[in-house]
C-alpha cells in the first residue's frame, strides 16, 4: 500500500501539483544518425525550438551557449529611440482591439494595385524574384552550404506554385491577419525591450509561438508544413569517422524536396554539424557587443 500511494504521489508531482516541470524527461540525442533527423523534424513539427536546439547540440555546448546568450543580454547597446517607437507603433496596430479591420483597410489598396499591374508579367515577375532569392542565399555567410542548397529547393518549390490569385485572395488576407493579430497577442512582447531581455530558453519559447503562427498562415494558402514535417524521409549517404552526410527528403506542395545535411557525432549522439560548428565559433570569439 505504502508504494501505491508513493507513486500516486509522483504522479500527482508530474501532472503539475508541485511542478510539471520536475518530471520532464531530458531531452537525450539519438545515437542513430536516421534517428537524429526525425527527431529534430518531430520538433519544428511540435513548435518546439527549445527541443530542437537540445537536440542540435551536445548538453555542454548547449550550457555554454545559454551563458554566451546570457552575457551577450548584459553588454548589449540598449534600443535606439526610433528602434523602440518604430516597434512599439507595430505591435500597438498588430495588437489592438480592431487590428484585423484596420490592416486589412491598409492592405487591400496594395492587393488592387498589384492585381493591376501583375497582367502578362507574372511569368518575368517569378523569374526575376528566383534569381534575387538564390542570389540572397547564396550570399548569406551563416548558411551552410547544405542549408543553401535546401533553402533554394524550397524557392523553386513555392515560386513554381505560386500564382497571383493566390496573392490577391482576400478571403484567405483576411484569414492570415487574423494569425498575424493572434499571434502577436500571444507573443505578450509589447516593448522592444521586452523582446531583447529574453534569456535564450524564453526567446526560443517564444520563436515556437511565432512558427506556430507561420504555419498556420501556410494552411490558411493550402501549405501544410506539418505534413510535409510528417513525410520526411532520411537516409544515411556517407559516414567518414565521425561525420555523417545525410539525405533528407518530404513531400511539399505536389513535389520531392531533397537535400543534404551533415551530422556530427559527440559521445556517442548525433548533432547537427553545422550548429555544432557554429557554436564553437561563436564561444572562440571574444565577447563584444553587436556592431563593436
Amino acid at each position: 500500500m505504502s508504494r501505491f500511494l508513493s507513486r500516486v504521489a509522483l504522479l500527482l508531482l508530474c501532472l503539475g501539483l508541485f511542478g510539471l516541470t520536475a518530471c520532464r524527461r531530458e531531452v537525450v540525442a539519438p545515437g542513430d544518425p536516421v534517428a537524429a533527423v526525425k527527431g529534430l523534424a518531430e520538433a519544428i513539427r511540435d513548435n518546439d525550438l527549445v527541443r530542437y536546439s537540445r537536440l542540435s547540440l551536445p548538453p555542454e555546448l548547449h550550457a555554454k551557449m545559454e551563458r554566451r546568450w546570457t552575457e551577450r543580454l548584459k553588454i548589449a547597446p540598449p534600443p535606439t529611440e526610433e528602434q523602440r517607437k518604430d516597434y512599439a507603433r507595430w505591435m500597438a496596430r498588430l495588437t489592438a482591439p480592431d487590428a484585423e479591420t484596420k490592416l486589412y483597410k491598409s492592405l487591400d489598396p496594395k492587393l488592387r494595385k498589384f492585381e493591376s499591374e501583375v497582367g502578362t508579367q507574372w511569368p518575368l515577375m517569378q523569374a526575376t524574384a528566383g534569381i534575387f532569392v538564390n542570389g540572397l542565399i547564396q550570399t548569406n555567410s551563416k548558411l551552410s552550404e547544405g542549408e543553401k542548397a535546401h533553402a533554394k529547393a524550397l524557392g523553386e518549390v513555392f515560386l513554381a506554385w505560386l500564382k497571383p490569385q493566390t496573392i490577391t485572395d482576400r478571403d484567405r488576407a483576411k484569414r492570415s491577419i487574423a494569425v498575424v493579430v493572434e499571434t502577436a497577442r500571444e507573443l505578450e512582447l509589447p516593448t522592444l525591450e521586452d523582446s531583447r531581455r529574453l534569456e535564450m530558453i524564453p526567446a526560443l519559447e517564444k520563436g515556437g509561438i511565432a512558427l506556430a503562427g507561420l504555419k498556420r498562415i501556410g494552411r490558411v494558402y493550402g501549405v501544410d508544413a506539418d505534413a510535409a514535417l510528417a513525410g520526411v524521409q532520411t537516409r544515411v549517404k556517407d559516414v567518414d569517422g565521425d561525420i555523417a552526410t545525410m539525405i533528407v527528403a518530404y513531400p511539399l506542395l505536389g513535389r520531392r524536396v531533397e537535400f543534404e545535411v551533415e551530422l556530427i557525432r559527440r559521445d556517442g549522439r548525433w548533432y547537427r554539424a553545422d550548429a555544432v560548428r557554429e557554436a564553437e565559433r561563436e564561444l572562440a570569439l571574444p565577447l563584444r557587443a553587436k556592431g563593436a
